[in-house]
């Protein structure tokens, strides 16, 4: 599902951002990165996204090699690609319902099976009560909510999530590991970049721990390695 074999990328500097990084993660996985800022984790995100190429290596995901992805063929790929950010980036000029439908009319989806995916999806995160409220009457918790029922709405075999309870407070971050955790029931695999190391020990799932650009730990079931 996701390969990456030898994995280098430079900006510039004496001091590789990624050194060497060799990683598999399985169709179906939920799978915690973590690490201290800087080791590494935001520019893997990026590089699977293929926001940015490896300076050297290759990255193989939904077994399409992205070195050889043109930037005419990018928007297929990263529709088998759902994001979460930290900061939400939903359209503050369109309310619930708006958000999530405008990713199934991105990908010209019928407008017949945009509706009924959309209230579905409401229905999973908690929110159909909402959908007619604007990114501004939410609280921070429900926004995020809404940004994933937006990642998930066409349905992507894998959902990358970068400090996805990063603004939220325990109980609502527990509420959206919910929400991740369910979808990875129903097959999506989950990459969750984070901070939060008590969720990690909650979830007890693969944990990567990155260093300075490598992968210092791939530990299952919770366990991590991580320095202060």
């Amino acid at each position: 599902m996701i390969i990456l074999e030898d994995v280098v990328k430079n900006y510039g500097s004496d001091v590789p951002a990624l050194n060497g990084i060799n990683l598999h993660i399985q169709k179906g996985e939920f799978v915690f990165i973590v690490g201290k800022s800087g080791s590494g984790k935001s520019t893997l995100i990026k590089l699977l996204l293929k926001e940015l190429d490896p300076t050297s290596g290759e990255i193989f995901v939904n077994k399409k090699n992205l070195n050889k992805v043109t930037r005419k063929k990018l928007p297929f790929l990263r529709r088998d690609i759902g994001v979460v950010f930290q900061d939400f980036r939903l359209l503050p000029d369109r309310n619930v319902y708006d958000n999530i439908a405008f990713a199934m009319k991105v990908v010209e989806a019928p407008n017949r099976k945009i509706k009924s995916r959309v209230l579905a999806m409401l229905s999973m995160v908690g929110l159909l009560d909402k959908y007619k409220s604007f990114p501004n009457e939410l609280s921070g918790g429900e926004q995020q909510r809404v940004a994933i029922a937006r990642a998930l709405v066409n349905r992507p075999a894998i959902l990358l999530c970068d400090e996805p309870t990063g603004n939220l407070d325990p109980a609502n971050s527990n509420a959206i590991m919910k929400i991740l955790e369910q979808a990875n029931k129903q097959g999506t695999t989950v990459l969750v970049v984070t901070h939060n190391m008590d969720i990690v020990a909650q979830m007890k799932k693969r944990t990567i721990t990155m260093s300075d650009g490598k992968v210092i730990s791939d530990r299952e079931k919770g366990g991590y390695f991580y320095e202060d």
